[in-house]
């Protein structure tokens, strides 16, 4: 079986917890087949599916040259992708960040050196609650009350996905924040 991965941002564990418990309050246990578990939620920066190992390792070791600076994000409430009565994914939303909008836009161009990288429309920043669709039953979000929660991105990870696990995502290599030289004024 061939292994396929990603690059993504993971989602500190205190936020994780309560985006999990809120997702807990609606019905989305009853209208989606797959649920991640508070350790798989991630904000996906590039997907890379499968690449050879020999690519793999050159990948990670540019990423680890890459530089960027951290930043902050913050969730913002629910969203979805797909129809509104039965979308396919649902999601918390995050605040527009031009520092992962840039993040995201480095890897890709990092990316392009070594695999043919697909030519996306804008990036959607997200983190997946729920996905494909499995019932006639309603969605109902109304009891989904995450207030904005802030955190700081420090890292960012290739992850490799074992699909008969969970959780289901594991990282295999893990980049941190790894700021440009500041320039002092003489």
């Amino acid at each position: 079986m061939t292994k396929h991965y990603f690059i993504a941002v993971k989602i500190p564990k205190q936020i994780a917890n309560a985006i999990i418990h809120e997702r807990d309050k609606t019905n989305l246990l009853k209208t989606h087949k797959v649920l991640p578990v508070a350790e798989d939620l991630h904000i996906t920066l590039y997907y890379l599916g499968h690449v050879e190992d020999s690519t793999l390792e050159q990948i990670i070791h540019a990423l680890h040259q890459l530089v960027w600076e951290p930043f902050e994000l913050k969730t913002s409430g629910v969203a979805h992708f797909g129809n509104e009565a039965t979308p396919r994914v649902v999601y918390t939303a995050l605040e527009k960040s031009n520092p992962l909008q840039l993040l995201q836009k480095k890897i890709v161009q990092l990316l392009a050196n070594f695999i043919e990288v697909q030519k996306k429309n804008e990036f959607t920043a997200h983190i997946t609650i729920a996905k494909k669709w499995a019932t006639k039953e309603s969605l109902n979000l109304t009891e989904f009350t995450l207030p904005n929660l802030a955190f700081n991105v420090l890292s960012l990870s290739l992850f490799t996905i074992n699909a008969n696990r969970s959780p289901r995502y594991e990282e295999i290599s893990t980049v941190l924040v790894k700021e440009g030289r500041k320039e002092w004024p003489n």
